[in-house]
């Protein structure tokens, strides 16, 4: 068995990865509880878009060596990764039953709490997870040279999902999380700089931190820290509100004791800051409805938005999403819902041929006036990766929900329609055609 597993690691560190898989799994059959074989077939299908089989391994990896500090933290970042927070919190802590000090448990706890908008709680497992060594280099996974970039990670969150859009056959991206980052530390020229802090309601501290560190480099940087401080949605709402054609929600930040003296007419909507997905996001009816609301609503500071009724003729919601790569839109997806908050994955109703048009041509699906006005939004902005998400009110403007970098890319799977397929590549092409080319100017 020994031999087999030093076989099946050299052909993964050849980039044989179909072979190397092939050959783990044959000592599973073998051994379904050697230790390596699943640990290391977990971390390949993880890195290679299998994540829900990596878990399966990670899972077996842990019920046949629960002691084992590597199987029990990989097992809980591939949880948290699918959102199973409260599994993967019981994977950290016993984690930390076996090494207290896990830097691996703790920096997934920093994550873990921040989600949660424990901040406090956040904030500490982040020093004990990341200071000191803050730079991760990317794993080896053998082939062809890759182009290494320098990362920029926030470790509370909030951060560009790169593994999504970065094609990692063709980039190794090493790690800085910008919080603990020292200017003694020296960290060698890379090609090129990717920050990827997305969130300047969450991150504050990590894009002062970046911006400070982007400022000693001689390298591009892709999403300049600068950039993405302006992002916020208070801000957005100040400096896109005179684009012709788009409207954009009054926004507020207050305490929450101030809340009931926003200059808005109900329904409002209240949210927390540093949060996405429709996470502690609520809509207010009336001002009786507010204490509720609010005791729902982790943290001091709340945001009050202007409620703006995008309904269709038919009663439903729709939310067209773009992406920005460098200086063009791409159109990702159409949601359509009976519901006011609407996401992709839980919306519950559709209407896929409106969605295909969109995709196929966006122009003509919502009008060049439309379509004008969004190229205006991604100059305003300043981004070389982020997106939009609207929709559009019986006269034709955009109505501007979010404009940040934090927008994630999905793969729509094997079974997605052709024209889902056709986006979802064309981002990810323009994606490594921008850092290419701008590692290119750098050379």
């Amino acid at each position: 068995m020994d031999s087999a597993f030093r076989k099946a690691q050299a052909l993964e560190a050849e980039g044989d990865r179909a072979s190397a898989r092939d050959a783990y799994i044959a000592i599973l059959t073998t051994d379904p509880t050697h230790l390596g074989a699943l640990t290391n077939l977990g971390t390949l299908l993880t890195y290679s878009g299998f994540k829900r089989a990596g878990r399966l391994a990670y899972a077996q990896a842990v019920a046949a060596h629960p002691s084992d500090l590597r199987a029990r933290t990989n097992f809980a970042a591939a949880l948290l990764d699918a959102g199973e927070s409260s599994e993967a919190l019981a994977q950290y802590e016993a984690a930390l039953g076996i090494d207290p000090q896990s830097r691996d448990a703790h920096q997934g706890l920093a994550i873990l709490h921040a989600r949660n908008g424990a901040w406090e709680w956040a904030r500490a497992h982040a020093r004990i997870g990341f200071a000191g060594q803050p730079l991760r280099r990317a794993p080896a996974l053998g082939g062809a040279p890759r182009t290494p970039l320098l990362v920029l990670l926030s470790a509370v969150g909030g951060n560009v999902d790169t593994e999504r859009i970065v094609d990692t056959e063709r980039f190794a991206c090493d790690v800085l999380v910008a919080e603990f980052y020292e200017p003694s530390m020296r960290i060698e020229e890379y090609p090129l700089i990717f920050n990827a802090i997305g969130d300047a309601e969450r991150c504050g501290e990590a894009l002062a931190r970046a911006s400070s560190f982007v400022e000693t480099r001689n390298e591009r940087t892709i999403n300049a820290p600068s950039a993405i401080l302006e992002s916020t949605r208070v801000r957005n709402a100040e400096r896109l509100a005179t684009i012709p054609g788009l409207r954009v929600p009054r926004t507020r930040e207050m305490m929450r004791a101030e809340v009931a003296a926003a200059p808005f007419a109900f329904p409002i909507l209240l949210r927390s800051p540093g949060f996405h997905t429709g996470e502690h996001f609520e809509r207010v009816e009336s001002p009786d409805a507010l204490p509720a609301a609010l005791a729902g609503l982790p943290g001091d500071r709340i945001l009050a938005i202007e409620y703006i009724d995008t309904r269709r003729a038919d009663g439903a919601f729709e939310k067209f999403r773009v992406l920005i790569v460098g200086e063009r839109l791409y159109p990702i997806h159409l949601a359509r819902s009976p519901q006011w908050k609407v996401h992709y994955f839980s919306s519950q109703c559709s209407d896929d041929g409106a969605e295909r048009a969109f995709l196929a041509e966006m122009s003509g699906a919502i009008g060049s006036r439309a379509c004008e006005t969004l190229e205006r939004v991604r100059a305003t902005l300043g981004l070389d990766y982020g997106g939009i998400d609207f929709a559009l009110d019986a006269k034709g403007n955009v109505v501007l929900f979010e404009a940040n970098a934090t927008m994630n890319l999905f793969d729509p799977g094997p079974d997605a329609a052709p024209e889902r397929r056709a986006a979802f590549a064309a981002v990810r092409v323009a994606v490594s055609e921008l850092l290419d080319s701008r590692a290119g100017d750098r050379a």
